[in-house]
């Protein structure tokens, strides 16, 4: 089930192929700095209050790992470019 659901999330975030305005300045950052890790997620994908805590979540994972955390002006591009394109449920 829990396999299902992962490449359910796969799938999801590969539909479009683009990210949500991805040559914005907050797209590029996002991609820039979230994907020092990882693949960056759609942000659909998750809710604005889902973003919240999952942005707070890797600031701690980036201090751990001994990658720069976000800048306070970083984290609020952000989280207002996750937030604004985050999905509804």
């Amino acid at each position: 089930m829990i396999v299902l659901i992962g490449a359910a999330l796969l799938l999801a975030s590969c539909q479009n192929g683009k990210i949500p305005d991805e040559s914005s300045y907050a797209g590029q950052l996002y991609l820039k700095r979230c994907g020092q890790c990882h693949q960056p997620y759609n942000p659909n994908l998750m809710t604005a209050a889902m973003w919240t805590i999952k942005v707070d979540l890797m600031q701690e994972r980036m201090k751990q790992t001994g990658l720069a955390p976000l800048t306070s002006a970083e984290r609020e591009t952000i989280l207002k470019y996750l937030t604004s394109n985050a999905g509804k449920q």
